[in-house]
């Protein structure tokens, strides 16, 4: 009863403001309470009613007058859904930086939001998500898949039935917490260094596409707690204005504090960095939809530092051959999959003039005379070079 009486009354002050902000904050509270009612009872069953996209222009947050007829059509149906909820998930093309995209893709959505607050939708409704570029529906190679992939999504959920729980009798403080009553954080400290000198590394950015909160190393350092599902994959990414970028897998069992240390390749001129997590189709320039991430983390990396210029290298595996006796499809393939990487990062706005590209066949093999599988595929490669610096 307690609960139902907060939700009433955090109900009155919302239908007496004016405020959006103050509407808003209310609404997610309003969730929250009533999720936490919920938890404890039986949610049978959710009907999705109604979806809608709405589209945005590049790297702007305003509503189109063009998806203004569509938002108030969607108002006027949404006026018989008060009995369920509203989700809206924010996205964006893959043009610009990650943290970039997350925060226009937030933008969109709080947009979409304030526009059906404005209609008198009742915002205490509505979930918000935004999830930058990290979910394309089309191919961002192009314009028209680039103008799908700037959205927000929005679907109306209609709950069916949910059961008001029992009141629930407090645990005495003798009483031990369980193994899931226990929070999902792990204690994680983050230590970023420079790979050739061994010094800490300032203002290093760390992300993860499942984790929202953005990291900043201080002194070379990140100390925090996570909130990390157990036995789930993380791929925690660093980079560093003046740095080659790293990625680092992390699958916890446990929730035991621990350190992580990772080394960042200062970009420098003759420095090199082969790209381990680029897999493309057999003897093919296609790559596979899992090399997705580590093309944003390059992306970032060229973003970070725009006035050094790169070569992008394509290599192939051909042991124990000279290679004026390589098939010229080989040697072509080397500078096709070369191209494909720098075609993305001009696509993704990276400066042209930063980016040239080559194939190299078999010409530079890390293991020439290689005859096990583990000792060729690193032949295998693309190789991004520093060449100087733009003048």
């Amino acid at each position: 009863m307690k609960a139902i009486r907060v939700i009433l009354s955090f109900l009155f002050i919302f239908l007496n403001s004016n405020d959006i902000d103050m509407r808003i904050i209310i609404s997610f509270l309003f969730l929250f309470l009533l999720g936490n009612i919920s938890a404890q009872g039986t949610l049978k069953d959710t009907t999705v009613v109604l979806t809608e996209n709405i589209y945005f222009d590049f790297g702007k947050d305003e509503i189109r007058s063009s998806e203004i007829s569509k938002l108030n059509t969607l108002a006027n149906s949404l006026k018989s859904h008060y009995d369920g909820y509203i989700k809206l998930t924010g996205h964006t093309d893959s043009i610009g930086t990650n943290n970039n995209n997350l925060s226009l893709s937030e933008r969109r959505s709080k947009a979409v939001i304030d526009y059906l607050i404005n209609q008198r939708i009742a915002p205490f409704s509505f979930i918000m998500r935004y999830d930058g570029e990290l979910i394309p529906v089309a191919d961002n190679a192009t314009e028209d898949g680039r103008q799908m992939n700037r959205r927000v999504e929005i679907t109306v959920h209609k709950i069916n039935t949910i059961q008001i729980p029992e009141p629930v009798v407090e645990k005495t403080k003798e009483e031990p917490l369980t193994i899931e009553e226990k929070e999902n954080t792990l204690p994680i400290t983050f230590i970023i260094k420079d790979e050739d000198t061994n010094n800490f590394i300032e203002n290093a950015a760390i992300s993860e596409p499942q984790i929202k909160q953005k990291l900043n190393t201080n002194k070379g350092k990140w100390k925090g707690n996570l909130e990390l599902e157990l036995s789930t994959p993380y791929v925690f990414s660093f980079h560093a204005k003046g740095y080659f970028h790293n990625s680092e897998e992390i699958t916890i069992e446990d929730y035991s504090p621990r350190t992580i240390e990772i080394k960042l390749k200062p970009i420098k001129k003759g420095n090199k960095l082969a790209l381990k997590k680029l897999y493309f189709y057999g003897n093919e320039a296609r790559l596979l939809p899992k090399s997705m991430p580590e093309l944003r983390r390059l992306k970032e990396s060229v973003l970070l530092n725009p006035d050094v210029k790169l070569e992008v290298g394509g290599h192939i595996n051909y042991p124990n051959t000279h290679p004026d006796d390589v098939p010229q499809w080989s040697v072509d393939l080397s500078v096709k999959r070369a191209k494909v990487i720098y075609k993305y990062l001009v696509d993704s706005g990276v400066n042209e003039k930063q980016l040239t590209f080559k194939g190299y066949s078999n010409t530079q093999m890390i293991n020439p005379t290689a005859r096990e599988e583990k000792y060729m595929a690193p032949n295998r490669r693309v190789e991004i070079k520093v060449m100087g610096y733009l003048e």
